[in-house]
């Protein structure tokens, strides 16, 4: 696996690049899968397509169920509140590598977990690590929620020309 600094140029600095915000919603993952969808399409990367697809429907999804921002015991937020919460996805695309940036609300860093057998969730994280070359979290800069990056490269053809 490449390292992360290695790869930060292709969000940084890409060739291609575009961002969408959602609510943090039941709705934000299926939003993100099109989105994600005509904008692969339209670079051309769309041998990357299933796989880019379900980088961004698992870490939209995470972030939806487990990015909101902390809610303080005696401050609960209402709900007009929690809907201030959002989801910015970007995409960036350079020199064979599409970089996918999912940002939320909450300063927790995500956590793999180990899923029972008959468990219908918490996969995510196991999935991304699968199918990204490299992934990783870190804080926004400005400490109001975190940055989940992965990265996946296009194959090297094994055919000579």
């Amino acid at each position: 696996m490449e390292r992360i600094g290695n790869l930060g140029s292709v969000i940084d600095a890409p060739e291609h690049r575009t961002s969408l915000t959602l609510p943090a919603d039941e709705l934000a993952p299926s939003r993100a899968r099109s989105f994600t969808r005509a904008a692969l399409i339209a670079w051309g990367v769309e041998d990357l397509l299933d796989e880019i697809v379900l980088i961004v429907s698992e870490l939209t999804t995470n972030a939806e169920q487990h990015g909101r921002r902390p809610a303080e015991p005696d401050n609960w937020p209402s709900a007009a509140d929690r809907n201030l919460d959002e989801i910015t996805l970007t995409l960036a695309f350079q020199a064979d590598v599409v970089g996918i940036e999912v940002e939320d609300n909450s300063p927790e860093p995500p956590v793999p977990r180990v899923a029972s057998p008959f468990a219908t969730g918490g996969r995510g994280l196991f999935l991304v690590s699968a199918v990204a070359d490299a992934w990783t979290a870190c804080p926004k800069q400005d400490g109001s929620g975190k940055r989940v990056i992965a990265f996946v490269k296009r194959p090297e053809s094994s055919i000579a020309p």
